[in-house]
């Protein structure tokens, strides 16, 4: 049993905040979601890894058809990430590989859950994996930085394996909004010997496990809001958690990267990624995960928005200037300057952070706003972000909604 604490399943709305008594009809809900879940996991059970690899794929494809918003959000990702290095043929391509392969990965992680030992070492290889032996061996604590990517349930299941006697290990996580089915993953992390941090929980709990010498997985590759900092991510400024650099330099911990990449039908390559050497910094760190999503970029979870463009502010992106120095961003932000009826162009609003590249470009005679801003955005390797326009501009602004670009009112001159 790992030395870290676990987090118990409660039926709250959140760390620090009141419980909330839920209603007959919520509980039944969330019983409900649970008989469910296990049935579901039950009928995978009984058929082989590659097949359920098969289905998940075919659902993938399904998935691909019928979630456009999903799908658009992936197309954007990628084109962010790879700019400059795919054409716009192989990133189509690319995106419906990204549905197949998180159909598969989705459905093998529920199959692998319940995998004997035997049945594991079959369906994932190992790389490199005296980076991590070397990183353990220096008795400081490893921060195991974690992208959405893969089988993550074989690494869940491996992580214990990994572990030299004596040594604990636990991953930070976020907990689930069913609290029933929360309990049931705390519980069989539990069993298996893995602790658990809620994302929530005060950091300085997370750095003493380190001291003792504990092995903290952390998932580094979700946007983190307002406390997150602006780091270069595939080139472009975006909000990045600064979690695993920071525990790293209170702790005096290693740094290791840890890489799952499809390798066959219901088969995973789980490789493992040093640091570069030097300071941990968050962007030091970023340049780590970048490193280990391009082992399989379609073994990425992109259907997370992740250079997400804002509502209300598009010209402002999340997060606050990252400590020291940083690389200068290779991907600045587009942003359309629409041509008034009254002549000239919207005047935009200042940006934070000031990495964005205006365009000017005139529509044609008859075009449509969503013809005219497809247009516009494909004019380019790299999508529009957002339109800067002026009050008036009604159907502008509903185009922007469809195609998720985001819009900007005009400063007032």
């Amino acid at each position: 049993m790992s030395s870290a604490s676990v987090q118990p399943a409660n039926e709250s709305s959140g760390v620090g905040r009141e419980p909330i008594r839920p209603t007959p009809v919520r509980r039944l809900k969330w019983r409900l979601e649970l008989v469910a879940y296990v049935i579901f996991e039950a009928l995978l059970g009984l058929m082989p890894l590659p097949w359920v690899a098969k289905i998940g794929r075919g659902l993938g494809v399904l998935a691909h058809a019928c979630l456009g918003e999903r799908r658009r959000i992936v197309r954007r990702n990628l084109r962010i990430a790879l700019a400059g290095e795919r054409t716009p043929a192989e990133l189509r391509e690319l995106t419906v590989e990204v549905f197949r392969r998180s159909g598969a990965n989705l459905l093998c992680s529920l199959r692998t859950a319940e995998m004997s030992e035997r049945s594991l070492a079959r369906a994932v290889v190992l790389r490199d994996e005296i980076v991590f032996r070397e990183a353990v061996a220096k008795g400081k604590g490893v921060v195991m930085v974690l992208a959405h990517m893969g089988n993550w349930e074989a690494l869940a299941q491996w992580f214990p394996k990994l572990l030299p006697p004596g040594v604990a290990g636990a991953t930070v996580y976020r907990p689930l909004n069913n609290p029933i089915m929360n309990a049931r993953v705390v519980e069989t992390r539990a069993r298996r010997g893995i602790g658990l941090f809620s994302k929530d929980d005060n950091p300085l709990g997370m750095a003493g496990f380190l001291r003792r010498g504990g092995v903290l997985g952390v998932l580094s590759d979700q946007r983190a809001g307002k406390i997150g900092e602006q780091v270069p991510f595939f080139g472009r400024l975006t909000s990045c958690t600064p979690i695993p650099a920071i525990l790293a330099r209170r702790t005096g911990a290693a740094v290791v990267g840890v890489s799952l990449r499809t390798v066959g039908a219901g088969r995973w390559e789980m490789g493992f990624h040093a640091m570069e050497a030097g300071e941990p910094t968050t962007p030091r760190v970023m340049a780590l995960l970048e490193r280990m999503m391009r082992e399989s970029m379609a073994d990425v979870f992109w259907l997370q928005d992740r250079w997400r463009v804002s509502r209300r502010h598009p010209q402002w992106d999340a997060g606050k200037p990252v400590r020291g120095e940083a690389p200068a961003p290779r991907k600045r932000r587009r942003a359309l300057l629409w041509a008034q009826a009254s002549g000239g162009w919207a005047e935009p609003r200042p940006a934070n952070p000031d990495d964005v590249d205006y365009e000017r470009v005139e529509r044609r005679p008859g075009e449509g706003a969503e013809a005219f801003l497809r247009r516009v955005d494909e004019a380019a390797e790299l999508p529009l972000d957002y339109v800067v326009g002026g009050a008036e501009e009604r159907g502008l602004k509903k185009a922007c909604r469809k195609l998720g670009i985001g819009w900007s009112g005009g400063a007032v001159k």
